[in-house]
């Protein structure tokens, strides 16, 4: 754990908009201009539907079923929207160590406790990588995450070093992280966009600049993760 520091020389950094949030705001942005007609054409006609709890008929006015499709789709990105400009941290840098804070829910939220308080000394290298994950259980795809790989790190629990094999595999385990990679950097990850990453690598700079920061997420392509320049342009 990273000693305690005046939170005045800590640098904060938030996650960024991800392209699937994108669309899903542009989404909801288009079901809020057309909800009102939406619910004007839907009409106050009755119609029947099965209570599924108490298995009895009972009816309702046609545009509660708009609003039953239209409320939670509108208030899951209004969440989003919320959190994304609130913009909580999800790493704080200092000159004591670094602080990474888990996401709750996919919602930009996250954790007030970090889960992951490490000392320079501690670490070894920042690494960019992707897990693999499945939609709805069986739609594949990835999240971007962040995590720290320290000094004393082994490959596994039984064994310090990677094979060669194992190196060049393009292969996951059943966590999502990737087998050329060590196993226990999963654990002492958390998700952020690479827009994100660019601004946690010109912290890291500031803090560590003896401290690699690499983007692994595309097998055979390790480099450098290019921190964001925030000086002015003439």
């Amino acid at each position: 754990m990273m000693p305690p520091q005046d939170s005045r020389e800590e640098t904060a950094v938030a996650d960024r908009l991800r392209p699937h949030d994108l669309v899903l705001f542009a989404v909801a942005i288009a079901l809020v201009a057309a909800l009102p007609w939406m619910l004007a054409s839907a009409g106050s006609e009755p119609v029947e539907y099965r209570d599924h709890q108490t298995g009895q008929d009972r009816t309702a006015p046609a545009w509660v079923g708009v609003l039953v499709f239209a409320v939670p789709l509108l208030a899951w990105s209004a969440m989003k929207a919320w959190n994304l400009f609130a913009g909580p941290a999800a790493a704080t840098l200092g000159p004591g160590g670094l602080r990474l804070y888990e996401e709750v829910g996919g919602l930009y939220l996250r954790r007030d406790v970090p889960d992951v308080d490490v000392p320079w000394s501690e670490v070894h290298r920042i690494v960019l990588w992707r897990r693999r994950i499945r939609w709805l259980g069986f739609v594949p795809g990835w999240t971007t995450q962040v995590g720290v790989e320290k000094t004393g790190d082994w490959y596994q629990v039984s064994r310090k070093e990677p094979t060669a094999r194992e190196l060049a595999s393009r292969e996951h385990r059943p966590d999502g992280s990737p087998i050329r990679l060590g196993s226990m950097l999963s654990a002492r990850s958390v998700r952020l966009t690479p827009a994100a990453a660019r601004r946690l690598a010109a912290a890291v700079a500031k803090y560590a600049p003896s401290v690699a920061f690499v983007d692994e997420r595309i097998a055979g392509e390790s480099r450098a993760v290019e921190p964001v320049d925030r000086r002015p342009r003439n």
